[in-house]
């Protein structure tokens, strides 16, 4: 009996000693995770946008938190934070709030605040937003336009007849040059980082120079040495070329600088399609016909082919504009916006506040005003276009026009006008171009 009694008790010491170590090892464990929690490290400047000068005691908040911060004398700050990605608001008084996405995108973050205009209350004289035929010919259909300098240039061509012809119009329509026929079919124009607009033929490339009322095509190259020169080139500032280079396997986009005087290429960013890429590490034969050089013989591997190629893994189209003085940075995935200074620096980044549904979908495309300023994305439903604005302070988006016709084509926004084309129906391939009021 006594020695039960002396089991039980040895047992019990037992049990209190594992009790213990599993509180002490236990505690222990918690201790070594909250020391290995991450803390993130970011620091930068705070410049007024207009004149570039350093701004102090600006307010540095982050949502959901209690954490906050402020620049010094010199618009300097840095701060640590253990949550990632959050909202960073920006507001100075006297300028318009920022809100930064905050991300693993870069630590150094260069503000750029614009001073608040505050002007009394406005009376808004709009013009109607009706669209205006801005080229409408019975005979001659538009097969593309380039906008530059508050001047339309227009391919035309006679839909009956193999006849092209290259026109200068100005923003309300009037035709002010012209080129006569040309004595090869065009395939279209493109406009480089430069500022330059050339006409496209299948073996050549011609710019377009104005001269009074005649428009000339000068400086002829070879296609192909055309497009490896300047076919990647998306903007230019100062002696710095921006570039956009697209992966193997069209899911991930870099975007880098070459400076014109040193040849030294800098990394920019690179915006990855992170879903796709993932699922496509799952399904290694998707991954072998996406990388794939030759175009499949068989019918049913074509078709397995422009399913992986077109529809299952469609291209990222993410895209890099220059916008006064920054440039954006368009991720067509997660839509965001990353913004850098002229210099390549990072300025921000902003989550666009789309929101998701059934009914429609978000463009891919990103419109910018280069006269007003200003950036747009829009909305198709059903064929019908609407036009947002983008706050380039917080990423909200405003809807600002619908399209007066269903499916618009080659969309551009310039000094607060909406170009398109459009097919009109039951007059075969003719399109019409449009100008519509913002």
């Amino acid at each position: 009996m006594h020695v039960k009694i002396d089991r039980y008790q040895q047992a019990g010491k037992v049990f209190r000693k594992l009790t213990v170590l599993l509180l002490a090892s236990g505690l222990s464990w918690s201790l070594t995770l909250t020391a290995q929690k991450q803390n993130f490290y970011f620091y930068g400047k705070v410049l007024d946008k207009e004149t570039r000068q350093p701004l102090h005691s600006v307010n540095i908040s982050f949502t959901g938190t209690t954490l906050g911060s402020a620049t010094n004398s010199r618009g300097e700050f840095s701060f640590f934070i253990d949550t990632i990605p959050v909202y960073m608001t920006v507001s100075h008084l006297g300028y318009q709030t920022q809100r930064i996405w905050l991300d693993n995108s870069s630590p150094s973050i260069t503000v750029l605040l614009k001073p608040e205009a505050r002007l009394l209350q406005e009376v808004e004289i709009k013009a109607t937003n009706e669209p205006i035929a801005f080229f409408k010919d019975s005979q001659y259909s538009v097969l593309d336009y380039a906008v530059d300098s508050n001047r339309v240039y227009m391919l035309i061509y006679r839909f009956r007849r193999a006849e092209s012809e290259l026109l200068c119009l100005s923003l309300f329509g009037d035709t002010t040059s012209c080129s006569g026929a040309l004595p090869f079919r065009p395939q279209g124009l493109f406009h480089d980082c430069l500022g330059y607009i050339h006409v496209l033929s299948n073996d050549s490339s011609y710019q377009i120079f104005r001269d009074s009322s005649v428009l000339r095509l000068v400086y002829p190259s070879d296609i192909e040495r055309f497009r490896k020169t300047l076919s990647d080139c998306v903007a230019s500032a100062g002696d710095l070329l921006f570039f956009r280079k697209v992966s193997r396997n069209q899911l991930g986009v870099e975007f880098y600088t070459i400076n014109r005087k040193t040849s030294q290429r800098q990394h920019l960013t690179r915006a990855d399609d992170e879903k796709k890429m993932k699922m496509l590490r799952r399904n290694p034969d998707d991954n072998a016909l996406l990388m794939m050089g030759d175009i499949p013989d068989s019918r049913e591997a074509f078709q397995q082919y422009s399913w992986i190629k077109n529809v299952l893994y469609k291209p990222n189209t993410s895209s890099l504009h220059k916008l006064e003085e920054m440039i954006c940075v368009f991720n067509t995935a997660d839509y965001t916006l990353e913004l850098y200074t002229l210099n390549g620096d990072f300025a921000a980044k902003l989550k666009m506040q789309v929101q998701e549904t059934n009914d429609g979908r978000w463009t891919t495309e990103i419109y910018v005003d280069e006269i007003d300023h200003k950036i747009y994305t829009s909305f198709l439903k059903n064929g019908t276009f609407t036009l947002y604005r983008i706050d380039l302070n917080n990423g909200d988006l405003k809807r600002i026009v619908t399209a007066s016709h269903m499916y618009p084509q080659k969309v551009k926004v310039h000094h607060n006008f909406l170009f398109y084309v459009y097919d009109v129906p039951g007059t075969g391939d003719n399109k019409h171009m449009f100008r519509q009021k913002l």
